[in-house]
């Protein structure tokens, strides 16, 4: 299993307007709904309302500048992953209580086991790879950023 495997260029977006938890929530969780076959029909609410109930049991705000943001949804059709390059960061009370960068954000079915797990296990490695997060942080090219994923 590949982090690449589950992201594509049009759900990685250098930038958000979104400055609140809930309001990045929201604005990552569109993402989805544009790439047109994760979220099922009209069940965006649901989806966004899963990855919020999900974020209020216990922060996923990582350390490192790494946040996951994940919920596994009966509003998802397949498990797929969304990027967020933010240098500056946003507070999404991580662990380490540093700004987040790189927002990952997986969108799971209710019925998947072992996938969802292990990417966000995958995901989570990442902050050893300090020289990958830097290049990822600093480009603006989502070719570059698969590219720099697919090493992981």
């Amino acid at each position: 299993m590949r982090i690449v495997d589950f992201l594509t260029k049009d759900r990685i977006i250098f930038g958000l307007k979104s400055e609140k938890k809930e309001d990045i929530i929201k604005e990552m969780a569109h993402l989805f709904l544009e790439s047109g076959d994760v979220i099922n029909d009209g069940m965006f609410d649901v989806f966004v309302e899963d990855l919020i109930e999900r974020e209020n049991l216990t922060s996923t705000g990582m350390q490192d500048g790494i946040a996951i943001p994940h919920a596994k949804s009966p509003a998802i059709n397949k498990l797929a992953l969304a990027l967020a390059i933010v240098p500056e960061g946003r507070d999404f009370d991580s662990f380490d209580e540093e700004p987040s960068k790189l927002f990952f954000m997986i969108a799971a079915p209710e019925d998947t086991k072992k996938e969802h797990l292990d990417l966000l296990q995958k995901i989570s490695k990442l902050s050893y790879e300090e020289d990958i997060l830097e290049k990822i942080i600093s480009t603006k090219d989502t070719i570059e950023v698969i590219k720099l994923l697919g090493l992981i």
